[in-house]
């Protein structure tokens, strides 16, 4: 039984790793207002260009502070970091964009 649980989790979270927000790295699964095929959640776009312009530094501050409000642990919050530079968004190739 605790392997299934075990196994339930773990897919979970692969598939949220996999439909993460490709500019803030939230999981898509948790915007109540995503737009299915969107690479962004609703929170940084709104269909036609990004809510608000910033840097990856900005980013990764407006995140970390999100996650310490969350009382998320300093591993997760250490990962997002990494994270982030990973996203689309971010990425330095423009041909990635």
């Amino acid at each position: 039984m605790r392997f299934k649980v075990l196994m339930a989790a773990i897919r979970k979270q692969w598939i949220a790793e996999r439909t993460r927000c490709q500019s803030c790295g939230m999981p898509v699964i948790y915007d109540k207002k995503y737009r299915p095929g969107s690479p962004y959640c609703s929170y940084c776009h709104d269909g036609e260009s990004f809510v608000k312009e910033m840097g990856l530094a900005e980013m990764r501050e407006r995140v970390r502070g999100l996650l310490e409000a969350r009382k998320a642990p300093p591993l997760i919050r250490f990962y997002m970091h990494w994270r982030l530079a990973t996203l689309r968004r971010w990425r330095k190739s423009p041909g990635l964009r």
